[in-house]
């Protein structure tokens, strides 16, 4: 039969034959027309390429339509798979807008308490904290002692953790961001 097979007019003539046949056997696995067509001309393309390896004494309907079964069920395995990785990015995104809405209300929190605090105080923070001055440079530059950049420091500290004891590592990350 493969002998056949290499002759074009043999093989359009089993396409003919067969097409049809297989679409049906094929749309009972996948339930899409399209898709069912993919398959049967991928696995008549398969024939096709392989033709002169074909074992001459095996039917080629056999072969075509075992060609088209694993096709289908290839198919269906990557489907599978495509679905639950859209799953899994679903959930995950999900679970990140979550974490985002979170991080933002903490944040507003925080910006509201930073609000609250008195100017020398929350300028003394930002330079220290945010900025990352040494308290040496902040009272040059504020022209105050380093004592009273500390005393800033420590009470603006302590007024922000009474505020907001559970959001206290996440004032740590906000103050590195502002």
């Amino acid at each position: 039969m493969a002998n056949e097979l290499l002759d074009n007019k043999t093989f359009e003539d089993l396409f003919e034959l067969h097409f049809t046949k297989l679409m049906g056997f094929v749309f009972n696995y996948v339930r899409d027309e399209e898709v069912a067509k993919d398959i049967v001309h991928d696995a008549f393309l398969t024939l096709w390429s392989n033709r002169k390896r074909l074992n001459p004494t095996y039917p080629v309907k056999s072969y075509l339509f075992t060609l088209a079964q694993n096709c289908a069920l290839n198919y269906l395995r990557h489907l599978r798979v495509v679905t639950g990785n859209e799953q899994a990015v679903t959930e995950l995104l999900e679970a990140a807008n979550e974490d985002l809405n979170d991080y933002e209300k903490r944040l507003v929190r925080l910006e509201e308490k930073l609000a609250q605090l008195p100017e020398k105080q929350r300028e003394v923070l930002v330079k220290c904290v945010v900025e990352g001055k040494k308290y040496k440079e902040v009272a040059e530059e504020l022209d105050i002692t380093v004592n009273t950049v500390k005393t800033h420091i420590t009470r603006a500290l302590k007024f922000l953790r009474d505020e907001l004891q559970e959001d206290l590592i996440m004032l740590l990350l906000c103050l590195k961001r502002i």
